[in-house]
């Protein structure tokens, strides 16, 4: 049913759930994961360094491929890139066949301030989305 499976992550708490299901759902099918993380440009305060945050999002989508091939998911790939949120996301999914993007919904104050990547995401997405939260 699914080829290509996208789950992005921004390293925090709140994706372990989607994080479970896009490795369940990739597992079951037979499915490359794609583990993205994106460095938010709008978002770079002084003082913090793009390879910091590269860092991190390296960090974040190994642990991912880490998960994945722990449960059994043979092909993985993990992406570092830059960007608004929602925009990295859909074009990463456009670029590489995605069939569909799993990604959890945070309930803290930076959605309503920002709004909501995953909201956006399923929005405009060509594939289906399933959030999760």
């Amino acid at each position: 049913m699914y080829d290509h499976i996208l789950v992005p992550t921004d390293g925090r708490e709140g994706t372990e759930r989607a994080i479970d299901e896009a490795v369940t759902l990739a597992r079951e099918n037979g499915a490359t994961l794609h583990a993205l993380y994106v460095v938010n440009s709008a978002a770079i305060a002084p003082g913090i360094e793009f390879a910091d945050l590269e860092d991190v999002g390296q960090q974040a989508v190994e642990y991912v491929r880490d998960r994945a091939t722990d449960a059994g998911v043979e092909h993985v790939v993990c992406d570092v890139t830059h960007g608004l949120r929602h925009r990295a996301i859909l074009q990463y999914a456009e670029e590489r066949d995605i069939d569909l993007i799993v990604i959890g919904r945070h309930r803290e104050l930076d959605h309503l301030v920002y709004g909501s990547v995953s909201k956006q995401v399923s929005e405009k997405a060509p594939v289906p989305v399933l959030v999760i939260e």
